[in-house]
């Protein structure tokens, strides 16, 4: 019997990496975080064996995300994508989290916007 952890399935609305949003992302992310796939899905919401979180997926996060989190919400009136660029990155990779309750229209943080550490 093998006692290797499968590939986590994860997809979101969209996926900030390499400094750039791309919309309907489908990752696969080993037991250490990572990154195995990453590829364009038109329903990511209905994809079998999957995690769905609706939200901005972002890779290599900082790993004080409870912190760069606050950050982020200080400056919300910029673009996230700005902010996003704007946060230093980590060397050893950093984590991966979902930001949700966003405004979408804008893609801007809202006072009800989340952070979640995958």
């Amino acid at each position: 019997m093998s006692s290797s952890v499968p590939p986590r399935r994860i997809a979101s609305n969209w996926l900030w990496r390499d400094g750039r949003l791309s919309r309907d992302p489908l990752v696969e992310l080993s037991a250490d975080g990572s990154l195995l796939s990453c590829a364009r899905c038109e329903t990511p919401d209905r994809e079998p064996f999957t995690e769905f979180y609706a939200g901005v997926l972002v890779a290599g996060f900082p790993s004080d995300w409870r912190g760069a989190f606050e950050w982020l919400r200080a400056r919300r009136e910029r673009p996230l994508a700005e902010l996003l660029a704007a946060l230093p990155r980590p060397d050893a990779g950093g984590v991966w989290v979902l930001l949700s309750g966003l405004d979408y229209a804008s893609m801007r943080l809202t006072d009800s916007s989340r952070i979640r550490l995958l």
